[in-house]
C-alpha cells in the first residue's frame, strides 16, 4: 500500500523561508547570505525558493517588507505612541530585524538600493502621511532614526543590559522626543 503524496502547503513554505530570510541577512548580511543557507534554514529547496521569489534579491525585497509590520504603529492611540513603540522594540518576544537588514545590505549596491526602496515604501511613507503636514516626511525620518538608535544600542550591540533604572529612563527620554515628533511640540 502506497501513502498519498503529502500536499504542500504554499503559505507556510512562503512563511519559512521569509523567517529564514529574515534571520539570515540580519545575522550575515546580504552579500554573506546564501541561497541554499537560507533554503536549508527554511527546510526546503533552493529551487523553490527561487520558484517563489526569483532571485535573491527578490527574496531580500520580501524579507525586508515582511519584517516592516507598519501597521502595529497605526493601532496604538496616537497620544501614547512614544511609549507604545519604545515598548514594541525592547520586548524581546519582538524579533526587531529591519534595522540590521538595512545596515548589512549597505555594503552590496542592489541590496543598499532595495533596502532604501522598501523602507521609504513601507515605513517613511506611510509613517509621513499619518503624521501629516508639510514636514511630514522629515518627521517621519526622526523617529525612523530615533528608533534604529534605540534598537541597535539596546538590542542589538551586545553592551552589558541597563539596570531597571536605566531602562526606565531611556524609555521615558524615547518616548518623550518620540511624542514630541508626532504631537510637534519643541519645534
Amino acid at each position: 500500500m502506497t501513502t498519498p503524496p503529502r500536499k504542500r502547503d504554499a503559505a507556510a513554505t512562503r512563511a519559512r523561508i521569509l523567517e529564514a530570510a529574515q534571520r539570515a541577512f540580519s545575522e550575515t548580511g546580504y552579500s554573506h547570505t546564501g541561497i541554499r543557507e537560507i533554503a536549508g534554514m527554511a527546510g526546503t529547496s533552493s529551487t523553490l525558493l527561487l520558484r517563489y521569489f526569483g532571485s535573491k534579491a527578490g527574496l531580500f525585497e520580501a524579507a525586508l517588507t515582511a519584517a516592516m509590520p507598519i501597521d502595529a504603529v497605526f493601532a496604538q492611540p496616537r497620544e501614547t505612541i512614544g511609549r507604545s513603540l519604545a515598548e514594541a522594540l525592547l520586548d524581546p518576544a519582538n524579533a526587531v530585524r529591519p534595522p540590521l537588514m538595512i545596515a548589512l545590505a549597505a555594503g552590496d549596491p542592489e541590496a543598499a538600493t532595495i533596502a532604501a526602496k522598501v523602507f521609504e515604501s513601507q515605513t517613511v511613507a506611510p509613517v509621513a502621511k499619518w503624521l501629516g503636514g508639510a514636514d511630514g516626511r522629515a518627521r517621519s525620518l526622526e523617529m525612523a532614526m530615533l528608533a534604529t538608535g534605540l534598537v541597535s544600542y539596546l538590542r542589538q550591540l551586545p553592551l552589558r543590559p541597563p539596570s531597571p533604572d536605566e531602562r526606565e529612563h531611556i524609555v521615558a527620554w524615547f518616548a518623550g522626543a518620540i511624542q514630541a515628533i508626532v504631537d510637534q511640540t519643541g519645534r
